[in-house]
């Protein structure tokens, strides 16, 4: 069910324009702006104006200053306010409460033959907010389809294409996009997509490059061991002889009797060793023959 939101004495969305008044009695003037005002539905047929016309209408007589004898009414009026013949003429209605108070209660203009009532502050408003807010909706929708693809590396990332050639090459392109086939726009269409893509192909490949790059340098500072110097060296001690009890003790056999006689030649043996940079080295132990008993 359609519901009307105007007031039937409402006529803020019409006009009023009548041809063959026009065609009759000329264009628009100050004299005549306001007779053609009052054939049309703006016009109120119980103001003092009309009340005016009715006593002076059998006397034959035309109304010199119509504006002075409106004083001597109370109640609603008219009264032409502003005029540039022929294209544009303001109206009030206004009432009246004493010979110099008057109350604005509308405003009529006539634009190029056309009667028009002015919209009041508030209607005003309201349809510039709501043109706004329906612009505003219109972008946001147009946004949300050609939103890119979620990531959860990066997110939403509108891909930002610098261009390639300059203004020249950007002019060429029109003409031939205007002068080309359809099938021509078509492939140029696919061909944009396909650069747009590998683009964006190109950014996601670089960002994960970067983030492996880093996780590398990161291993390699938190896992490297400590450098040990290579140019260390230990002064060596020379082998001496020593009067002693040789480290290698041969085991006796059975009846006291040794099965090995001692080697009569001292036998060097190996340092052991140690970690690398462990410090000085051990001197060499060497094996000599046992002192005969006397």
């Amino acid at each position: 069910m359609d519901v009307d939101l105007h007031p039937p004495d409402d006529y803020s969305h019409r006009f009023f324009i009548w041809h063959e008044w026009i065609q009759a009695h000329g264009p628009l003037t100050a004299e005549n702006a306001f007779e053609y005002f009052t054939t049309s539905m703006f016009y109120d047929k119980q103001s003092n104006n009309q009340v005016l016309r009715m006593q002076t209408m059998h006397t034959g007589q035309p109304l010199l200053n119509e504006a002075e004898e409106l004083k001597r009414f109370t109640g609603i009026e008219f009264a032409l306010v502003h005029a540039e013949p022929p294209s544009l003429f303001i109206i009030h209605k206004r009432e009246r409460v004493s010979p110099e108070e008057v109350r604005p209660l509308a405003v009529y203009f006539i634009l190029n033959n056309r009667i028009y009532q002015s919209p009041d502050v508030y209607s005003l408003v309201s349809n510039r907010l709501l043109t706004s807010l329906h612009s505003l909706q219109k972008s946001l929708d147009i946004l949300r389809s050609h939103r890119p693809a979620y990531t959860p590396r990066t997110g939403f990332v509108w891909p930002i294409v610098e261009p390639a050639s300059g203004d020249a090459s950007a002019k060429k392109r029109a003409q031939d996009s205007e002068t080309a086939p359809e099938t021509q726009d078509t492939e140029d269409i696919s061909g944009a997509r396909a650069l747009t893509n590998d683009s964006k192909r190109q950014q996601n490949n670089m960002l994960l490059f970067n983030a492996m790059r880093t996780t590398a340098v990161h291993a390699r500072e938190s896992f490297q061991l400590p450098s040990v110097p290579a140019d260390e060296t230990v002064p060596e001690t020379p082998v001496t002889a020593t009067a002693g009890r040789s480290s290698a003790t041969p085991a006796p056999g059975p009846g006291g009797i040794a099965t090995r006689a001692p080697s009569l030649a001292p036998v060097p043996q190996e340092p052991p060793k140690g970690p690398p940079g462990g410090g000085k080295k051990k001197k060499k132990r060497t094996a000599t023959l046992p002192s005969a008993p006397p």
